[in-house]
């Protein structure tokens, strides 16, 4: 599962909280989650200051970053460069790039790469990558989904499957 929102505080969009919570459940019955919420501030640049706080699988801690964001004709796109709150070295990267062009008058053609690599004083902890790729119709969107997980060099989860997403 994957519960997503985006929340404006001011008309012009520049405070927001982007809240995210995901769990998933492999083959071999190994459980992920991760719930987070981005509280941001965005210029007219599209770049602003992050403060995340979150709770996963690892344990929980929070963030200061630095997001870009910018929805241009048929594309979204999201980054997030941030630093731990403490003393320790550990860095992460963090982005969505989505493209979602008419194919119809009703029906969309749906995209989506998600990032994710994190490193610390010893260099590459671990990386993610899920990629969707479907239709959409109105609020619903629904394809097939692939998800990599690397810990340091050695691919160790690799799961395919489809995907339904629905917009509030």
């Amino acid at each position: 599962f994957d519960i997503q929102w985006f929340e404006k505080f001011d008309e012009a969009g520049k405070w927001t909280l982007f809240s995210r919570t995901r769990g998933s459940l492999d083959y071999q019955n190994n459980t992920d989650i991760f719930s987070g919420a981005y509280f941001e501030y965005t210029a007219k640049s599209g770049i602003g200051p992050t403060l995340l706080g979150r709770i996963a699988s690892g344990g929980a801690g929070s963030e200061l970053g630095i997001h870009f964001i910018k929805q241009i004709k048929n594309w979204f796109i999201y980054s997030l460069v941030s630093q731990e709150i403490r003393d320790e070295l550990d860095i992460s990267w963090f982005s969505i790039i989505r493209f979602t062009p008419s194919v119809t008058e009703k029906w969309k053609f749906y995209s989506s790469l998600e990032l994710f690599t994190n490193f610390g004083a010893d260099g590459h902890m671990v990386s993610v990558y899920r990629v969707r790729t479907g239709v959409a119709k109105g609020n619903y969107i629904f394809g097939l989904g692939m998800n990599t997980a690397i810990l340091n060099t050695n691919p160790n989860l690799v799961n395919f499957g489809v995907f339904i997403k629905k917009h509030f």
